[in-house]
């Protein structure tokens, strides 16, 4: 890789680890990070056991966000490419589960104008007064309006008019204020990381999360040298059809017991996002009237072909963990549930009496459903702290960047993901 010049008509990219730092683990040799004056880099960290829609997620997630690869080379670039297949081709040949000891990384783009644009009103609102800091002017234009109208309710109008067109006029300002300074942040850096949930619950998840938490501090070090915003969080993938029963248990329950010690890697962040994907079955499995310790046989096929053997799943398991759920505080991380349709469209038909459930589906170039797409952008922008940002003052000179020490050549893609946990480089 070549290293960094002082050329700034070419931003170059620096590697953050020379080598693994964890000979059972591989992933951060391979990870470079951004020398041109990015807004914030956000590390996502989605996990999930085999089978249950990672590689979905990460889809829908990029194609939410419009995400565009910054100049990526060696085995990131290929990673990139190969998700990019993927996201602008459904039909393009799913890769193979991630292999254990790998931990395979795509980066992505994305505006924060083009966010805030997007975002509901109240992710806007919030956004504007936290990155453009414009919180005292909201609250003196609330003020006024509100005292206009108390005014005019008294009788005195003209006071009131004028009050209240104060009021309107402040607020107006502020989101001129607002849309400037947040167009002036630039550009946020995402960076997705693919987990094998069901490492995380071996004698190897010592393993990674001592990966996380070093990825964690190599980039709040960075960050702080080039006076950019930070943030890491995990992501859980829960399958209603493969929660399992009672006596078998699954790897999602598994998995969320843990998900709060992987969300504190990041101290300052402390939030993750739970995201419940195949969700048009879960209101069909848990129908009311319904015996809760029911064991259901779910029955999932694409459309159009045969259809592989059933799934059994316990109804209370579904209710509890995908109906029942509800944001709040696990300790001091927030957990927040997305509930989202993996398929553009797709059909269930129960049979209360037989016990069966029939999932069909068509694949696409589709989004998260319903109120999940803008949910997940307010989830994304929330998670660096924006309160404490100097990315809307942009005139500072920041200081040429050192060039690093040689490493060796990026391994291929393909060498990454078939060579075995530990053996040399």
């Amino acid at each position: 890789m070549a290293t960094t010049t002082s050329n700034a008509s070419t931003p170059q990219r620096i590697p953050l680890f020379v080598d693994e730092p964890l000979a059972e683990l591989r992933g951060l040799a391979t990870l470079t990070d951004p020398d041109d004056e990015v807004a914030a880099v956000i590390d996502v960290a989605v996990i999930g056991a085999r089978g249950d829609g990672k590689t979905q997620f990460l889809v829908h997630a990029i194609r939410a966000l419009h995400g565009r690869a910054p100049a990526l080379a060696g085995t990131e670039q290929d990673l990139n490419r190969t998700m990019m297949r993927l996201v602008l081709d459904p039909r393009a040949p799913r890769p193979d589960a991630t292999p254990p000891g790998v931990v395979p990384h795509f980066t992505f783009r994305v505006r924060a104008a083009a966010l805030f644009a997007r975002l509901g009103w109240t992710g806007a609102f919030g956004l504007a007064c936290r990155l453009a800091r414009i919180t005292g002017l909201v609250v003196l234009a609330c003020a006024l309006v509100v005292a206009g109208l108390v005014i005019a309710l008294r009788g005195a109008i003209a006071p009131g008019v004028v009050a209240g067109a104060s009021g309107a006029v402040l607020a107006a300002i502020g989101a001129l204020i607002a849309r400037g300074r947040i167009e002036r942040a630039g550009e946020i850096e995402i960076v997705f990381w693919d987990v094998a949930g069901e490492q995380i619950y071996s004698p190897s998840a010592a393993d990674y999360h001592a990966l996380l938490g070093r990825l964690v501090d190599a980039r709040r070090r960075r960050a702080a040298d080039r006076g950019r915003l930070y943030a890491f969080a995990p992501v859980l993938i829960c399958n209603p059809i493969a929660l399992g029963t009672f006596d078998e248990g699954s790897p999602y329950v598994r998995l969320r017991a843990l998900l709060p010690m992987f969300a504190a890697v990041d101290r300052d962040a402390a939030r993750a996002l739970v995201a419940i994907n195949r969700y048009s079955v879960v209101d069909r499995i848990c129908t009311r009237g319904a015996p809760r310790d029911e064991v259901v046989e779910v029955t999932t096929r694409p459309r159009g072909e045969p259809a592989p053997p059933p799934q059994r799943v316990a109804r209370e398991l579904v209710r509890v963990h995908c109906l029942d759920a509800e944001d709040g505080k696990d300790g001091q991380v927030a957990i927040q549930y997305l509930r989202y349709d993996t398929a553009i469209r797709s059909t269930v038909d129960a049979d209360l009496d037989a016990g069966t459930v029939a999932y069909e589906y068509d694949d696409g170039p589709g989004t998260f459903s319903g109120n999940a797409h803008r949910q997940f952008l307010d989830w994304v922008m929330r998670l660096p702290r924006w309160s404490g940002a100097r990315v809307a003052e942009r005139e500072a000179p920041i200081a040429e960047p050192v060039a690093p020490p040689p490493v060796p050549a990026p391994t291929p893609a393909s060498d990454l993901w078939s060579r075995p946990p530990g053996a040399a480089r």
